[in-house]
């Protein structure tokens, strides 16, 4: 019994309270709990007929944009124990659904009152508001030693790339590309790998994470990541759109496409925030 929960302490609880590189077995471990979740959300959905489609995925943005924004909040060390440890992986994941899902809630109940006319619309607005609180409360307490360079060499390729495959998408037979689910999610993973690349091999940033870290150290720079993760996001969203064209329930298609802009986003927009605010 001892040697369990030294195994825990060792491969889980210590990661999250000195905020360290994730292994193999915490890193399993999320994976397992996120595609876990994401069936458990799913079922919820249904039964409460959430309606799960592009609307819903565009306007969920903003709630990951959030969790980067307080993820910041935590490793610019503005909170302190035991509130910061649910601002780190994978307790923060469950902080940021518990809010989105309230706020979702609330809307719809709103919109039923004849409160508000569009519950979605209100529910991104809410979002916005709360991730642009955030990154107030992070330029208020920096030490504005900024590096807005970073927008320019990670943004704006990221963009241009982004645009760049939707343009082309229809030459390729892939025209779904244009649509502003996927194109968030190849933009998200796009902005990932730059932001990864500028940070490890240009501003001595650490990669927590295992696999990415095992790739770059066989290339001998991050910039690998960059192909890598746009061929990953492509494939991806190919089987996606593939599997779902003779399902007459599109809810599985678009929950698990949401799923895919947190995986790149949540990462892009954290380490973009960090970079440049100088935390």
């Amino acid at each position: 019994m001892n040697g369990l929960i030294d195994f825990i302490n060792r491969n889980y609880i210590e990661g999250i309270i000195n905020d360290t590189s994730y292994n193999h077995f915490d890193m399993i471990t999320y994976v397992i709990i996120l595609f876990a979740g994401v069936y458990a959300v799913l079922k919820i959905f249904n039964k409460l007929r959430i309606k799960v489609d592009e609307e819903f995925v565009i306007a969920t943005v903003p709630y990951i944009f959030m969790g980067s924004v307080f993820r910041v909040i935590e490793d610019a060390d503005l909170l302190k124990p035991p509130i910061k440890y649910f601002f780190i992986t994978p307790l923060i994941y469950f902080v940021i659904f518990a809010i989105c899902f309230g706020i979702l809630l609330l809307t719809r109940y709103l919109e039923k009152l004849g409160k508000i006319k569009n519950h979605i619309k209100t529910y991104a607005l809410a979002g916005v508001a709360i991730s642009l609180a955030g990154v107030a409360i992070l330029i208020y307490f920096s030490s504005y030693n900024w590096n807005l360079n970073i927008l320019v060499y990670s943004l704006v390729p990221a963009i241009i790339l982004t645009e760049l495959i939707k343009r082309i998408s229809p030459a390729v037979g892939m025209t779904y590309l244009r649509s502003r689910m996927y194109s968030f999610a190849i933009f998200s993973f796009l902005l990932d790998s730059f932001t990864t690349y500028i940070g490890v091999d240009l501003l001595g940033y650490t990669n927590k994470h295992p696999f990415s870290s095992f790739l770059t150290s066989i290339f001998g720079t991050g910039a690998i990541l960059i192909p890598l993760s746009l061929i990953l996001a492509l494939v991806i969203i190919m089987l996606l759109e593939k599997d779902s064209r003779d399902d007459k329930d599109k809810g599985e298609k678009y929950i698990l496409a949401l799923t895919l802009i947190v995986l790149g986003f949540s990462m892009g927009a954290r380490n973009l925030l960090a970079m440049a605010l100088a935390v």
